[in-house]
């Protein structure tokens, strides 16, 4: 098998696999976590201070949440 046939094959089940990706979405996420007030007053020096990532970083590990439900709580902060 040369080169251009390799580039072929995985080009083509690089298209196969974005192609049934689009035809199984999988199902749609849950709402998001309603925010911790005290975790979001902690944070808010944090984020004046820091920005914006080192934020989510300290509400994610104070309340446990993922990166969406963090992200949308600071995101409200701003």
């Amino acid at each position: 098998m040369d080169a251009s046939t390799a580039y072929l094959l995985i080009g083509g089940a690089l298209f196969l696999g974005f192609v049934l990706g689009r035809l199984n979405p999988g199902k749609p996420l849950p709402p998001a976590a309603p925010p911790d007030a005290d975790a979001l007053e902690a944070a808010r020096p944090i984020l004046e201070r820091d920005g914006k990532i080192a934020a989510i970083k300290d509400y994610r590990e104070r309340t446990g949440v993922g990166l969406r439900d963090a992200k949308a709580a600071i995101d409200n902060l701003v």
